[in-house]
């Protein structure tokens, strides 16, 4: 099938392994009542959990509503922008939305309420929402809420908040200007902090305070839990790399908000500095502020690993298996 020009909106929907969860994630589309047309542009990355089967099902019950692109070798380990690279690319609808396959929607009428003010509004380049955490069993473990209004998102706030400041899978934005992404955005593997920051800086970003969707945390092969466990040298490369990208949509600015990338800029240097185990400086200005809002428990952490890595290693494994 190929995809309708007549949708509003495209939701693209990754995926790569979420045989668990995938059905879910599409069903939470399926659901959205709105009186504007949509469609999905589901991309399976060569799943070998059964995903794949999952997403043709759904393409073949719903041919008017999903367009599948089912890949034969994972092209994440070619291109990780799947986003940028591969989805967007052949989105032809006037607005973009986004969600990934182990995350779902959570209010029915989500698309409606984010379509109907930015169809209101044009100079809005950005509509986001309220999210709820959840675990892989989809209790609800906490929220990603910036304001407690709706509300225009204030872009220093979403400078200095990064990748945290809002979650991903609330995206609603105009096509073209994703497909517009300036050269820099590649310095970085996440896209949702580029996508966000584009979008407060092109013209303005709305947040709906509802609730519309549910991040699921600690799913394993996420970016997030690869992140968390992967080798310091990554973790720096990752920090080096927003640093760039920080560094680029200050220019892009023209400086406006240079105080608000300058803080998010120290605070990825406080974070190579804590790799490198290089506490003394991390303490000083200007990263202390940083350091200081640490808890204790990172803080000790942080000490440990300097001073007694191998036994700091040893009770961390023995608190993960602890808890399995």
């Amino acid at each position: 099938m190929q995809q309708t020009t007549e949708a509003l909106v495209t939701v693209i929907l990754p995926t790569h392994n979420h045989a668990p969860f995938i059905a879910q994630a599409i069903e939470s589309v399926l659901m959205q009542k709105t009186e504007y047309p949509f469609d999905i542009l589901l991309h399976d990355d060569a799943s070998t959990d059964g995903t794949a089967d999952i997403c043709r099902e759904y393409a073949a019950k719903y041919p008017e509503k999903i367009t599948l692109i089912a890949q034969s070798v994972n092209q994440y380990t070619i291109d990780r922008r799947i986003q940028s690279h591969i989805l967007i690319p052949k989105v032809k609808a006037k607005y973009t939305a986004i969600l990934d396959g182990d995350d779902y929607w959570v209010d029915p009428d989500k698309l409606q309420k984010q379509l109907s003010y930015l169809e209101a509004h044009p100079d809005c380049t950005l509509c986001i929402g309220g999210a709820n955490l959840v675990d892989v069993n989809n209790r609800v473990i906490g929220r990603v809420a910036p304001y407690e209004v709706d509300r225009v998102v204030d872009p220093a706030d979403m400078i200095r908040g990064g990748g945290g400041f809002n979650a991903t899978n609330t995206i609603v934005m105009p096509t073209q200007l994703l497909k517009d992404l300036p050269k820099f955005a590649d310095y970085v593997e996440a896209e949702d902090i580029p996508f966000q920051l584009l979008g407060a800086l092109s013209g303005y970003a709305w947040y709906i305070a509802d609730t519309l969707m549910a991040y699921r945390i600690a799913v394993p092969g996420s970016w997030s839990t690869r992140q968390y466990a992967s080798a310091m040298e990554t973790r720096i490369k990752t920090s080096r790399d927003l640093i760039a990208l920080n560094e680029g949509y200050d220019a892009f600015s023209n400086g406006k908000y240079h105080e608000a990338f300058e803080d998010a800029i120290h605070y990825q240097e406080f974070l190579i500095l804590t790799y490198q185990h290089k506490l003394r400086e991390a303490k000083r200005p200007p990263y202390r502020v940083f350091y200081n809002q640490l808890s204790w428990k990172r803080k000790l952490r942080l000490f440990g690993e300097k001073y007694c890595n191998g036994l700091t290693m040893r009770i961390l494994a023995w608190q993960r298996n602890r808890g399995k």
